[in-house]
């Protein structure tokens, strides 16, 4: 008996990921290591830390050794950016507050 597709019944291979014929996913495509799609997932977890976390745990989640290593990866860099950014925030509120003082006690002694 061959192989159908379970949404749409057309006749499919079983090396087929999705149906050509009505195009859903019939299983996952194997990961596949890229350097760019890396450089984008590591330049997200620097400069946009909370959005790292998404590529990171769909990485760490696939049975890919080189994928989980990328996840981790990505969610260790988004928890390093994360803190750098509320460090600088925290450093630059901090010292808006001490100009607003300075500028205070010059103006009402």
């Amino acid at each position: 008996m061959n192989p159908t597709c379970k949404y749409c019944k057309a006749p499919i291979s079983d090396t087929f990921y999705f149906c050509p014929n009505c195009g859903k996913k019939l299983k996952e495509p194997p990961f596949r290591f890229s350097w760019g799609k890396t450089i984008v997932i590591v330049l997200e977890s620097i400069f946009l830390p909370p959005l790292g976390l998404i590529p990171g745990i769909r990485y760490l989640l696939k049975d890919n050794t080189k994928a989980q290593i990328l996840g981790l990866a990505a969610i260790v860099i988004t928890f390093i950016s994360t803190g750098i950014v509320i460090i600088y925030s925290i450093n630059f509120i901090n010292s808006v507050q001490n100009n607003y003082d300075k500028i205070l006690e010059t103006q009402f002694p």
